[in-house]
């Protein structure tokens, strides 16, 4: 992901204004206790060449999301969804170009100088939004490898797993620095009755006799965006979808597997913990089905999900 800071004009958005990007800091003061608590976004809009416009995918659901993480967390954000939609969609008109995808960084944390160890409950959130260009993997044959973390997944009666904060990833930090240390790209959790239930960053996804299984939220997960997103266009083509509990062992006998997210998108799975998955070179059919579908809605090409997508005009604002 590249959006270099010396491109002429970059702004981000920050508590209602879209100011210059070097002039967005904040006293070094200002960073640590704040950090704790606070939570974040990863969205994709995506470059349509048919309709000269970018897509912002699913932009009002992440930003429902984030308002909803900063409230479980106990800070006040000043601007709700809507408003947060519409930041988001002014920022793309200033920072996108032609022919580029972009990843927008909503966040939120803790507004002011906190010296405290706990920010008190009901401090007023700041919320900004940076973008940068990105890579999209769709479409180009990437396949990952994992390896069951020596990690556990974090306890959700400890801390939600609904919260999308960052001091939740740090989990996923520690297991992929595991997952590389054994030859696998990413990790895949457990919880502490042994089942799966997600990588870092990004939901797994079970093809198992042309169904596509998913461990459900009892599970310790993220309820993803996109792993909802995935799983409505593959009902709508036929494919039959299930949410279950998932033991580890299921994963090394899959017929296919594949990881679901903002930034994983849909990538292929090969290999767990050594065992092959399909032939352990590529993706399977119905993963190829179900990275088409998701390709073409992201890029506009699906007349049946218009609602998904925020269109915006680069250089419109």
């Amino acid at each position: 992901m590249t959006m270099p800071a010396e491109r002429p004009g970059r702004v981000i958005w920050r508590d209602g204004e879209f100011i210059p990007w070097g002039d967005a800091v904040v006293h070094v003061n200002a960073v640590g206790h704040a950090s704790v608590s606070a939570a974040f976004e990863g969205v994709h809009a995506y470059w349509s060449p048919t309709r000269r416009q970018l897509l912002g995918f699913r932009l009002r659901d992440h930003m429902r999301r984030l308002v909803d993480s900063l409230r479980l967390g106990s800070l006040r954000p000043s601007f709700d969804a809507d408003e947060l939609t519409a930041a988001a969609a002014g920022l793309l008109a200033r920072v996108g170009a032609p022919g580029r995808d972009v990843y927008l960084r909503p966040w939120g944390f803790a507004a002011g100088l906190h010296r405290e160890q706990m920010v008190p409950a009901g401090t007023r959130a700041e919320v900004v939004i940076d973008s940068w260009d990105f890579t999209s993997k769709l479409g180009q044959g990437q396949t990952c490898a994992l390896a069951v973390s020596s990690w556990p997944r974090l306890n959700s009666s400890a801390s939600p797993a609904g919260l999308k904060v960052f001091s939740n990833y740090h989990n996923g930090r520690l297991g992929t620095i595991d997952a590389r240390s054994r030859g696998a790209d990413w990790p895949v959790f457990v919880n502490a009755n042994g089942e799966v239930t997600e990588s870092s960053g990004a939901c797994i996804v079970m093809v198992v006799d042309g169904t596509l299984c998913t461990p459900d939220p009892g599970s310790g997960i993220l309820d993803s965006i996109t792993r909802r997103s995935v799983f409505e266009l593959a009902a709508e083509a036929g494919i039959p979808t299930r949410t279950r509990r998932i033991e580890r062992t299921e994963l090394y006998l899959a017929d296919e597997l594949f990881l679901l997210g903002t930034a994983a998108e849909v990538l292929p799975v090969v290999s767990v913990d050594g065992f092959a998955i399909g032939d352990g070179a590529q993706a399977g059919p119905v993963t190829r089905k179900v990275e088409s579908l998701y390709h073409q809605a992201v890029r506009g090409a699906l007349s049946t999900h218009e609602a998904w997508l925020t269109a915006v005009e680069p250089g419109s604002a």
